[in-house]
């Protein structure tokens, strides 16, 4: 039994040491979290771009330099999504949006930002302010639908402008939308409001006698007007329509022909 007892001493002793050795080991430190955001570095509904345009570099901010590859996932006109990348230490990301000859605008919707392994690297990430916006031609009109009422003045009652609308890009066979041949110096034309696609405006004074200086109002139902001052030298076309009727909302392209 003595033997026994001093055994069981040695053992206290032991588990006592190993115990405090515990004690002296250092705790661990957990830091806390760093937000990382992108933004549009261009915080509007609507962005013009020019009428002759064929793309646009779509900017967007970090609030600061990336700590690791990163990317930005975003969708075209409501189309698939589109992942653009970014290195580590990059500020910005450019995302160059194509406009092809028949796009007069284009919508763009910012779904993701990632950062590799942003949580072991303490980072939560977030897009901040719009997500969305529409990138536009000088000559987009939105508007309620609507007709579109076109009026073209001119200062000089020596000089007969006459004015035709018709369907199809400049294409002399397409149908008559609406003329006028009055002779004063004011002509209108009226787009109506359930007509769709491309139209074109042909001009000609009518004893030929240019050129003529004039100036075109086009009227919207809401009260909008875009307004040109022109001039014509010959018989000939002078812009191109296209329209659009998309639910609540009428979209039309004004563009002068050069």
């Amino acid at each position: 039994m003595k033997h026994i007892y001093k055994f069981s001493i040695v053992l206290l002793t032991v588990f006592t040491f190993i115990g405090c050795n515990v004690d002296d080991d250092d705790s661990v430190t957990v830091l806390p979290m760093k937000e990382l955001t992108a933004s549009l570095s261009q915080q509007e509904d609507v962005i013009r771009i020019a009428d002759d345009a064929t793309s646009y570099d779509l900017v967007i901010n970090f609030s600061e330099a990336l700590p690791s590859y990163s990317t930005i996932e975003y969708s075209l006109d409501g189309g698939a999504t589109t992942i653009s990348s970014a290195s580590s230490g990059d500020n910005t990301l450019v995302i160059p949006i194509a406009f092809d000859e028949d796009k007069f605008f284009r919508d763009v919707v910012l779904s993701d930002f990632i950062v590799v392994n942003a949580a072991a690297r303490r980072f939560s990430t977030s897009i901040t302010g719009n997500s969305s916006l529409r990138i536009a031609r000088q000559g987009t009109i939105f508007a309620a639908p609507g007709s579109v009422e076109i009026s073209v003045t001119w200062s000089n009652p020596a000089k007969d402008l006459d004015v035709f609308l018709v369907t199809g890009d400049q294409d002399l066979g397409g149908v008559l939308i609406d003329d006028s041949q009055g002779v004063t110096t004011t002509e209108q034309v009226v787009l109506p409001a359930d007509q769709e696609g491309v139209f074109s405006l042909f001009m000609y004074e009518w004893s030929s006698d240019y050129p003529v200086d004039y100036e075109i109002n086009y009227v919207f139902e809401d009260g909008q007007v875009l307004s040109f001052d022109s001039n014509i030298t010959s018989d000939s076309f002078q812009f191109t329509i296209s329209k659009l009727n998309d639910g609540a909302q009428m979209i039309c392209y004004i563009n002068k022909i050069e």
